[in-house]
């Protein structure tokens, strides 16, 4: 069994989610962010964070029905979000620093 961190290619994930290879390709051409790994030989591999957007995709498209445009941009802003969340965090910890070097 492999890692969770390993990689998977396309014919994995195409069975972890239960959606068609030539539907993760689509997805790859219509949302921006699905950008997985290449091969010269063409093969694709795709990392942790790769499947967690194409699990939320999903969600988008099968459960809240979003449209392909709808998802793109709600999966953007959901990314830009916690990268907010993420620089917010870390300035918070660096004062926490400040302020206890200070006490």
């Amino acid at each position: 069994m492999k890692s969770p961190e390993a990689l998977r290619t396309i014919g994995e994930v195409s069975k972890i989610f239960d959606v068609p290879v030539y539907v993760l390709r689509f997805w790859e051409k219509k949302i921006n962010l699905i950008s997985p790994i290449k091969k010269k030989n063409g093969t694709r591999y795709y990392d942790k964070y790769q499947i967690q957007l194409i699990g939320t995709l999903k969600k988008l498209l099968y459960k809240q029905k979003y449209s392909i445009k709808g998802a793109n941009e709600q999966l953007s802003e959901e990314i830009y979000n916690n990268n907010e969340r993420e620089k917010i965090i870390k300035e918070l910890k660096e004062l926490i620093l400040e302020i206890n070097e200070i006490l």
